[in-house]
Parts: structure tokens; sequence; C-alpha cells
């Protein structure tokens, strides 16, 4: 038993005996069974609580009445994931006001639910250098990693802000590929797949671009054969490949790998018009696809200087409309992950 401490707020027994069992099977379980109750578990700091999982709708108090009324301390050092059998666009922008780390949908997917809470929790430990047991990543290289992308890090900012740039573009698109690799291991289970190698394959989307120091300005680019690589011309996509690759260390190898996959063929596309190699199909890797999508998406978004929620509905929508670009399995986790995309933009841009 972890613990991990997490506080249930819901009217209905019957949900609650639910949502407990499957919570119980990793977490220790507080219940509350109203609003009134749950404010005070929340407002009295000596009973831990690390997570909270509060239904909106219920009599009496519901869920952001309740949200209004806890320590805007206590729900700044936890997630808060809202409880609903169906989940309006009104609702989530209430709860980008809030903070709110996401939704829970009933009927409740046990598998779904624990995998959310397992990879925050798991990411919270990550960040502040705290390792934990993984399926495939061991303590060296995920140590190792976190450093060498820290020294690339410096390097790219360095380059950008001589070209007078930020790297908001990079890091959203490292947030996105997050978030939708989160949708991935919680939906599919896949077994090259955990939590820290989550948090390398998303640190390592941030570098897709890292090519145009070498090539900050090119022509546009060609589709080349894949096998006829001493004929191609230095792009800033194969350039990236190789600066991300000059460490060949076995303890950095899922984050090189990765990157230099993501430099090389983010401009590749599902329906093979893509650059430089035109791959088709899923020969595209899946979590370079993920890259190519968040790359669309985010830069969609900032079209404008000050996005709004119609800048998040536009950039959604282009990636819906162009078929084409997207292998299907990736769109599908995109449409899964909607909510949490949401959240995530409300919070940064307030809308």
């Amino acid at each position: 038993m972890s613990n991990i401490k997490i506080l249930i707020v819901d009217d209905s027994d019957i949900d609650r005996m639910i949502l407990k069992n499957i919570l119980s099977q990793s977490y220790d379980v507080i219940e509350a069974n109203s609003g009134f109750s749950a404010i005070e578990i929340l407002n009295n700091f000596s009973i831990q609580i690390d997570a909270l999982m509060l239904d909106i709708s219920m009599p009496g108090m519901d869920g952001f009445a309740t949200l209004d009324l806890t320590n805007r301390t206590r729900l700044m050092s936890m997630p808060v994931y809202l409880i609903s059998a169906e989940t309006q666009t009104e609702n989530i922008k209430k709860a980008v006001n809030y903070g709110v780390t996401g939704f829970i949908k009933k009927p409740y997917d046990s598998t779904l639910i624990l995998s959310k809470l397992k990879t925050f929790f798991d990411r919270k430990k990550i960040a502040s250098a705290v390792t934990v047991p993984a399926n495939n990543i061991t303590d060296a290289e995920l140590k190792n990693t976190l450093i060498y992308e820290e020294k690339l890090k410096r390097v790219y900012r360095t380059f950008l802000a001589n070209q007078k740039k930020t790297d908001e573009l990079y890091t959203h698109v490292s947030e996105v590929v997050h978030i939708l690799l989160e949708e991935y291991f919680a939906t599919k289970a896949p077994r090259s797949l955990c939590p820290e190698a989550i948090e390398i394959i998303s640190r390592a989307a941030y570098f897709y671009d890292i090519g145009r120091m070498a090539v900050p300005s090119e022509n546009k680019q060609k589709k080349y054969p894949i096998a006829d690589t001493e004929s191609i011309p230095t792009t800033h996509t194969l350039a990236g490949a190789e600066i991300v690759s000059v460490n060949q260390s076995p303890a950095v190898s899922l984050f090189v790998k990765t990157a230099a996959d993501m430099c090389a063929h983010h401009h590749e596309r599902y329906d093979g018009q893509g650059m430089p190699h035109g791959l088709k199909d899923t020969i595209n890797n899946i979590y370079t696809q993920m890259c190519s999508l968040a790359i669309d998406f985010c830069t969609h978004f900032f079209a404008e200087e000050s996005p709004t929620a119609s800048n998040f509905s536009v950039a959604y929508n282009s990636i819906m409309d162009d078929r084409g670009a997207f292998r299907p399995d990736v769109i599908e986790i995109m449409k899964n992950a909607k909510e949490e995309l949401m959240v995530f933009y409300g919070k940064t841009y307030k809308f």
C-alpha cells in the first residue's frame, strides 16, 4: 500500500465505493459524501491529502463551490481531478480557473484512472530528482539523460537568444507530447513505455528544430531517397539528428535515438508527402508523429501574440481536418486527450 492519500468527494455512495475499490489497489483512500465534509477535511492541514477526486454535480454545494471554500495553498499542493459523467466546455473553462489537473469520467475506467495518477506522481518524483523504479529505464539512464538534456538546452537557448527568439514554442511542443504520451500509456499500455520513458521522450521533443543552429536558413526541403544519404544536402532536419547524436553513451540511448528521429523526420506525413524521405503509413515512428502533431498544433495556437480559447479550437480543428498528415492512432490519442490539452493551455493563458 502506498503512503499517498487520496480524498474522494461524491454524494453517491455507489460511485464512491467503485472509485475507492479502484484506488485502494495502490493508494490510501479517504472519503467525503458532500462538499461541506470535504472542506472540513481539506482545510485541516493535520490530515494528509495528496490528491483530490471531486464530483462536480453534488446537491447543496457542488464541486466548484467546494473549491471556492478550500484553502488555496492546499489546492496548489496537490492534483485535483474533477469527476463528471459528461465533460462540457463550460466546465473545462471553469476548471482552468481553479488550476484543476484534469477530469475523471463516469463510468470509471480503472486503467485510465490509475495510469493518470501514476504518471503524475512519478513525474513529480522525477522533477524533484528522486528516482523511482522503472519498467526499462535505469536510474543511471534517467540521471544521465537529464544532465545531457540540460547541456543541450543551454546551448540551444543561447542560439535562440542570439536570434532574438524564446523557447516558448519548443517548451509547449514538449508538454503537448507529454500529454499525448500519458494518454497513450493509459489507454494502450505499450510495453515499451513507462513514466520515466514518457519523461525522456517528451523532453526529446523540445529539440526537434535544433538543427537550425547548423542550418539557420535553407531553401524549401525536397524529398530524397532514404538509401541515398550521401547525395542529400545538409538540411536542418538531418543536422539536428547529428547534433543530438554527438553523445553516443548507452546511458542516454533512448533520449538520443528519439530526439534524432524527431529532428530528422518531424516534416514527414502519414500520406508519404512529407520531407525529407517521404516516409509513409506507420513507418514513421509514433513518437515522432506525436511530435509532428504537437508542432502543427502549437504553431497554429501561437498564430497570434495573445492566444485565446478560439486559437485552441482553430489549432485542434486543423489537426482533425488534415488526416493525411498524421497516423490515425495519433489522431485518436489527441481526441482522447483534448480535455487535458484544454486544461493545460487554459491554465497557461487564462482562457
